[in-house]
Order: C-alpha cells, then sequence, then structure tokens
C-alpha cells in the first residue's frame, strides 16, 4: 500500500467530527517533544494542503534531505546524498488537511496461499 495506504484506508477516523479539517502524521523513531501548536500556527498561515517538519542536521548524508525553494516549496527529497545538497532532513512530522486524502491510491496486493 506504500507508506501513504493506511491514511487513505482511514480517511472515515480522520475526518469524522474533525471541524478543522486537518490530521498529525508522525513517522519517527524517537520520542521527544515537537512544537505542535506553532507547526499548527504556521500551516494555517499558508493556507497550503500540507506542512512537513524540518530539522537542521551538521551531517545530512545520513538522512533524506529536503531541498526546498525561498517560498518554503518543497522541490525535491534526496535520500543520503553523497555530496551536500542542504542541511535540512524530514523530521517524520506532518500536518495536512484532510481532503488530501482522497488523492492517495491505494492498492491492496493480496497474496494466494
Amino acid at each position: 500500500m506504500g507508506t501513504a495506504g493506511p491514511i487513505r484506508l482511514a480517511r472515515d477516523y480522520l475526518t469524522k467530527d474533525n471541524e478543522d479539517g486537518l490530521f498529525f502524521v508522525f513517522n519517527s523513531d524517537i520520542a521527544c517533544e515537537f512544537p505542535l501548536e506553532k507547526l499548527l500556527a504556521f500551516h494555517k498561515s499558508h493556507g497550503r494542503e500540507g506542512t512537513i517538519f524540518l530539522a537542521q542536521v551538521e551531517d545530512p548524508s545520513k538522512y533524506g534531505v529536503v531541498v526546498y525553494a525561498g517560498d518554503g516549496q518543497i522541490q525535491q527529497f534526496v535520500e543520503k546524498p553523497e555530496k551536500f545538497i542542504s542541511n535540512r532532513i524530514n523530521a517524520g512530522l506532518y500536518l495536512f488537511n484532510t481532503k488530501m486524502i482522497d488523492r492517495i491510491e491505494v492498492n491492496i496486493i493480496v497474496m494466494e496461499r
């Protein structure tokens, strides 16, 4: 189903009684404090469908680097770059508008025994 497939399958849960029409996605292997209220305010201020929380690191060669334009729009994801492109990495924290869920395709593969 890919990374986003389970989000599509959870559509009814994510949209029911959701007056703001927003949902967070956490894809992380560490526990820490995130400034969720600031992320929410930033997301609402730009009016786009999604926001990705980035982290600045000293050695970006170990991570998936995010390349973005001056207005913050993502241009490219580069997995573990060999040469320096950026020191901003995907921190695995997202905030999306629920209307984007319908654009996620779900391809379920059934394995036969």
